[in-house]
């Protein structure tokens, strides 16, 4: 019986064992982690720029013990990376204020698309219950807040194991930014809730601020208002929220594998979400 009993404790011992010899390794790292986690959990998802680089750049260091120079890498391939993103922010506030916004356009082709019906109306008016949050509207919320992270974990990953791939996906990323940029500079377009509050649309709700509510952090909704850097209310096309699954769909479709499905439910979950 005691055998049996220190048998089955064995693959415990062992599990311990690797665990400490993983952190001894890697302390710095798993430090990082750590904090992470207690951030996400005290603060919540970080989704400003500087957040989001800060941590990413912190735990790329830290990845890198024993590398004398690391740190050095980290900054020279993301340091310009941040400061271009840091521009596009800046000059997204300016878009669309010279030129009258649309809202009339892409409604009409939401109807001709859809056979008379308009997706965010419908999916509003089936799912969605004012002052209540569903399972649906969490999950929603956090594809939504995913936008802002997603793709620069992907980056680190890349600048990490395939770095190569990682300046070929800094390049694309960058690229579909200010392309984005350009497009709704020319034609700003408001998205349905706000059309609907320019009785251009039936009523619509801009679920986003209540769910920081729902979760308590109410005053995360100002972050995307509009009146900040980090949103543009009328910048609806192109949507930069469906691009960035797009891009990573399209930049790992031939080595995913059986994994493509993934990619593909992202990009659909993002659709719906929007």
């Amino acid at each position: 019986m005691e055998a049996a009993v220190l048998a089955s404790e064995e693959p415990l011992v062992e599990q311990g064992s690797a665990l400490a010899r993983a952190v001894r390794r890697r302390p710095f790292l798993w430090a990082w982690a750590v904090v992470v986690v207690i951030w996400i959990a005290v603060v919540g998802v970080p989704t400003s720029r500087p957040q989001v680089f800060a941590i990413i750049g912190v735990g790329l260091i830290a990845s890198c013990t024993g590398e004398r120079s690391a740190w050095k890498r980290v900054v020279l391939d993301w340091a310009p990376l941040y400061f271009i993103l840091t521009l596009y922010d800046t000059l997204r506030g300016l878009a669309g204020t010279w030129l009258e916004p649309h809202a009339l356009d892409q409604i009409a082709f939401d109807k001709w698309m859809f056979g008379g019906t308009v997706p965010t109306v419908f999916l509003q008016h089936t799912f969605y219950t004012p002052g209540v949050a569903h399972v649906w509207d969490y999950i929603a919320f956090f594809v939504y807040l995913s936008h802002f992270f997603a793709a620069f974990l992907v980056a680190a990953w890349l600048w990490k194991f395939s770095y190569e791939r990682f300046r070929r996906f800094a390049t694309l990323f960058v690229g579909l930014t200010f392309a984005g940029f350009i497009t709704y500079a020319l034609y700003p377009a408001m998205p349905p809730w706000l059309a609907s509050r320019t009785a251009r649309l039936q009523p619509t709700a801009k679920i986003i601020d209540e769910m920081w509510s729902h979760i308590g952090l109410s005053n995360g909704k100002h972050v995307f208002s509009g009146t900040g850097q980090l949103a543009n209310p009328i910048a609806a096309v192109p949507s930069l929220h469906a691009a960035y699954p797009m891009l990573l769909a399209l930049f790992f479709w031939k080595t995913a594998g059986r994994r493509r499905w993934l990619l593909a439910a992202y990009v659909l979950a993002m659709a719906v979400t929007l």
